[in-house]
């Protein structure tokens, strides 16, 4: 879809990152060591809201040790739709979808920041189809259209310097929207979710595929859904 905080020894704004210190976080505040849904993941990226219809999040960054506990690496903010969480996802909302989710492809204007993710390089004919009568809906296709689709999302562009899948409706389905990203953002997306440049770069650089790496995004009063 288109588009302070004290620490003990540093201040940052509203786009910094904290890290936990020496990698670990304190048991009564790790969320992830709570969630039932993960038993397979050792990484995983939590997005979430006061409530529904805040459009400015927090986001962690957790992993498990080689005990198998679940440790934040990092915290950090960042925003998503405009309008907040969706409480049905579709194409016309203006708001992001709940849930949990693998991640697909990492992206970019620029080559490769050092993610080992499977990453693309953009060009200006790339986009992604949000046409819902398309066959192509909600997935990467290259120019020229050939009639192939009436409408869809150019992938290069600023908000997309970095970026990378969110895998929100694999299966297509026409109208239950697409173009679900994580990407570069100093404001509310249209659906996506996005925190400054830096901050995606850093997730990039420590996401790691063998480690199964997953997305939970939700409302904080709905956390023990997962």
């Amino acid at each position: 879809m288109k588009k302070v905080f004290w620490s003990m020894a540093v201040v940052f704004l509203a786009f910094g990152i904290v890290f936990a210190v020496g990698g670990k976080a304190d048991a009564a505040t790790n969320d992830a060591q709570r969630f039932k849904s993960v038993g397979a993941n050792k990484q995983l990226i939590l997005v979430t809201t006061p409530g529904y219809k805040s459009n400015k999040a927090t986001i962690q960054m957790f992993e498990r040790d080689s005990k198998g506990v679940w440790q934040r690496k990092a915290l950090m903010y960042g925003f998503i739709g405009r309008d907040g969480f969706a409480t049905t996802m579709r194409e016309t909302v203006v708001q992001s979808p709940r849930g949990k989710f693998t991640l697909g492809t990492a992206f970019g204007r620029y080559a490769n920041p050092g993610t080992k993710m499977p990453y693309r390089k953009t060009s200006t004919r790339d986009v992604w189809v949000d046409d819902g009568k398309s066959k192509l809906y909600n997935s990467w296709q290259v120019l020229p259209v050939n009639n192939r689709w009436k409408s869809a999302e150019k992938l290069y562009q600023p908000a997309y310097n970095y970026a990378f899948v969110i895998n929100y409706n694999p299966l297509r389905k026409p109208g239950w929207g697409s173009a679900i990203f994580f990407h570069v953002s100093s404001s509310y997306t249209m659906g996506c979710t996005g925190t400054s440049q830096a901050n995606v770069i850093k997730i990039l650089k420590w996401l790691d595929p063998k480690k199964k790496p997953v997305i939970i995004q939700s409302p904080r009063t709905e956390l023990s859904r997962y």
